[in-house]
């Protein structure tokens, strides 16, 4: 078989391919780019076609033995379809169509195609120099793809599947890494490849005797770049293209760079010499390096094997070079020492403050009483009646202030408040769904209205929102200070100590007008963590903000900026106890659709509009009451349901999700059970159970579901016969099926 490809590799109508391969294989490893040329595309499907005809041509036959026929084929199929979105310039369809191709194993098949055919086969000389690299090279990274395929497989295997379901996280990122570490023990080698205006960008490598190879990325098909924004980098004057330089490394922390499983502390990076020149050079002159090379008989002065012996052999014998770098060491030693001193002298200052700081900390604490009741936040907690808290009668007496505290006199279901409010308890994402109109946003400001110590924040979503600046803001460099949004005010202000007995509902209003896994991606990762926090800026910027408020010529503004990131806005923000989020949404077709991720880790609480008898059925059972519940936020997570009553009520819920088991995403995972778990702590009685489970299946299980309605038809009747119990939910799932084609929620 060897002899035969060897013979391919001269094959002209093969070659002649090349260039088309070379543009679809950019175009599937460009993130950026979603077009690509028709030609391009209609000569990769000739190619599969050629290739999988039942007479083939002897060279195509010999090249497709070894290649899947069937997925070559499907290949081909969706490759038509790309042609079809690129004459149309359909821009989505060929987004998701470029993913289906990669999932459909594309970049395998291109890599089979670039690997056979080279482009140095092209030319008619190549360079013993070029081969016996190669070679070399390939040593290199023999050892690398070793480690890969046998220390780390299971992780690295881990790592793929995540990607492939979109659910890589940060935990098996920083798995990985830590073992990366300890490969190349805890030091990386980069080529600086790129610096522009925006950021400066790196690709992992090894050295080896005459270069380096570069790094493949551990589990995807494409090329492993590293980068970091420019205006964030102090040392940015110091590397330049085509340096060669030492970093250490940490996990990657932002959702959206999962991928890249690295950040690398630019910073702190250092060129190293990449000539036995350049490194003598930083000890001796020129014609001392010169005289070296007569004294050793060098002639070729670019055999970088043997320099290199000549830089051993002159560390070696050098004792005065020894010297120097020992007392030059011991001199390093002496200035860590005092500047450690120095450090610990700063640090007890900085907690002496004196008399004009004092007069400095009224004035802005002033400033902010006024900013505050310039806002409105300041309330008079004599204005309303106070209703005691009862927690068997919290769910009626809500409905009840619902209606009589609002001129608009709010109407809920009993079983929605319920879910609104243990959703809540649970500090589960509590989604609120349904047409305009249907009091979505009142019922969030319903309760704030209806229950003391609880603090409401509307945040209005953008369509233009496409990362997590756009929800939390950012820092500026130049001003020391960081630029909040509404969202992370609400955090910051719900962090303050004053605030620890409030519970406040930060609500994203039209949640889904932008891509919610995009923006709001940091926070769901965050939240999954033992302690949920978020990265805001680079720790140093808070050492800054401390000698600002230390330096006497610092002005107001400079003052004010310091004193938010230490009181504020660290740089490691941690999320508060007593913050809930909720989104509202509208499904139509302005918003964008609400991914599996976002499901998984939210309560979906779907809000119709009501019938003229179901509101009359509600208003006979209200009770005349106003005012405010008299409660605070320990009050409001005290959880009463026992674990054997949980138990039983988990397993009626898991009979159910069991039913879809064998659909993709269908079924609840241990997060889900985990979610109603908790969610069932709050219940405050058995006869609760049975509606609460009814919402339970209506908000975790219902919303997972998007199957081909043939597919499920085989089940449809035992569900239907299951969620007989529960009316809610039977009603939904039997409209869910009034479908032709796919069966899902919205």
């Amino acid at each position: 078989m060897e002899s035969i490809i060897g013979n391919l590799i001269e094959d002209k109508e093969l070659l002649g391919y090349l260039d088309s391969f070379e543009v679809i294989q950019h175009f599937l490893l460009n993130e950026e780019k979603n077009n690509v040329k028709i030609d391009s595309v209609e000569r990769v499907i000739s190619f599969i076609k050629e290739g999988t005809k039942k007479r083939r041509k002897q060279n195509f036959k010999a090249y497709f033995e070894s290649i899947d026929i069937d997925n070559a084929k499907e290949l081909a199929n969706t490759l038509d379809e790309l042609k079809v979105a690129v004459t149309n310039e359909k821009m989505e369809s060929i987004k998701q169509i470029k993913n289906n191709l990669i999932s459909q194993g594309m970049l395998v098949f291109n890599k089979k195609y670039l690997d056979t055919f080279p482009r140095q086969n092209l030319d008619d000389d190549i360079e013993v120099t070029q081969v016996n690299n190669k070679i070399e090279g390939t040593d290199i990274l023999k050892k690398y793809f070793n480690w890969l395929n046998n220390d780390v497989i299971e992780l690295r295997n881990e790592l793929s599947e995540a990607y492939q379901n979109m659910s890589l996280n940060s935990k098996l990122v920083r798995k990985f890494v830590g073992e990366f570490k300890r490969y190349l023990n805890g030091r990386l080698l980069l080529k600086i490849i790129t610096i522009d205006a925006r950021q400066i960008i790196g690709v992992p490598i090894l050295l080896k005797n005459s270069g380096y190879v570069i790094l493949p990325h551990p589990f995807l098909d494409t090329e492993w770049e590293l980068s970091r924004p420019v205006e964030t980098l102090s040392n940015k004057s110091q590397v330049k293209v085509g340096d060669i330089v030492a970093a250490t490394f940490t996990a990657v922390r932002n959702e959206h760079f999962l991928s890249s499983l690295l950040f690398v502390d630019f910073d702190g990076a250092e060129a190293i010499p990449q000539t036995v020149q350049q490194a003598l050079s930083e000890f001796v002159d020129s014609n001392y390096i010169e005289q070296a090379y007569k004294v050793f008989e060098i002639k070729n002065v670019d055999d970088e094997a043997i320099k290199s012996l000549i830089t051993k052999k002159l560390l070696e014998t050098s004792e005065n070079v020894r010297e120097l770098l020992l007392r030059d060491l011991r001199q390093l030693e002496e200035i860590r020492s005092k500047v450690a001193i120095e450090e610990e002298k700063l640090s007890k200052e900085e907690e002496k403050l004196d008399e004009n700081r004092k007069v400095w900390h009224k004035i802005l604490k002033k400033i902010d009483e006024l900013i505050e009741l310039d806002e409105g936040y300041q309330i008079d907690e004599d204005e309303y009646e106070k209703v005691e808290y009862q927690p068997e009668q919290f769910i009626s007496n809500l409905q009840a202030l619902f209606y009589h505290n609002d001129e608009q006199h709010l109407l809920y279901k009993t079983g929605i408040i319920r879910s609104f409010v243990y959703a809540l308890q649970s500090n589960i994402l509590t989604l609120l769904a349904g047409p305009s109109g249907t009091g979505k946003s009142s019922i969030v400001q319903a309760f704030g209205r209806a229950v003391k110590n609880v603090e409401v924040r509307m945040v209005p979503v953008q369509s233009s929102w496409t990362d997590a600046q756009d929800l939390l803001g950012y820092f500026h460099p130049m001003d020391k200070a960081f630029v909040p949004t509404p969202f992370m005010e609400a955090m910051a202000e719900a962090a303050l100590e004053k605030n620890k007995s409030k519970l406040f509902l930060i609500c994203l209003d039209e949640m889904n007008l932008a891509h919610i896994e995009y923006y709001f991606s940091e926070i769901l990762s965050a939240r999954e963590e033992k302690i949920p926090s978020i990265r805001l800026y680079p720790k140093r910027y808070l050492e800054i903000a401390k000698h600002t408020l230390n330096n006497d010529t610092a002005s107001i503004e400079q003052q004010k900026s310091a004193e938010e990131l230490i009181k504020l806005y660290p740089p490691i923000f941690k999320i508060p106890e007593n913050v809930r989020f909720i989104g509202t949404l509208n499904m139509d077709h302005t918003v964008k659709p609400i991914s599996p991720k976002v499901i998984d880790r939210s309560f979906i609480i779907e809000i119709n509009h009501l019938k003229t008898q179901e509101k009359e059925v509600i208003k006979e059972k209200l009770q005349l009451l106003t005012g405010k519940i008299e409660m605070d936020y320990e009050k409001f997570k005290l959880t009463i349901l026992d674990e054997q009553i949980i138990d039983e009520a988990t397993k009626k819920i898991q009979e159910i999700s069991q039913l879809f088991e064998e659909y993709p995403n269908a079924s609840l995972n241990s997060r889900g059970y985990k979610h109603i778990r908790h969610f069932l702590k709050f219940a405050k009685n058995e006869q609760e159970i049975n509606e609460i489970i009814d919402y339970i299946i209506l908000g975790k299980i219902l919303p997972r579901i998007e199957v081909k309605k043939m597919e499920l038809d085989k089940i449809s009747g035992s569900v239907l016969q299951k969620l007989s119990s529960y009316q809610q939910s039977h009603d939904k799932f039997d409209s869910m099926l009034d479908t032709k084609h796919t069966v899902k929620f919205w």
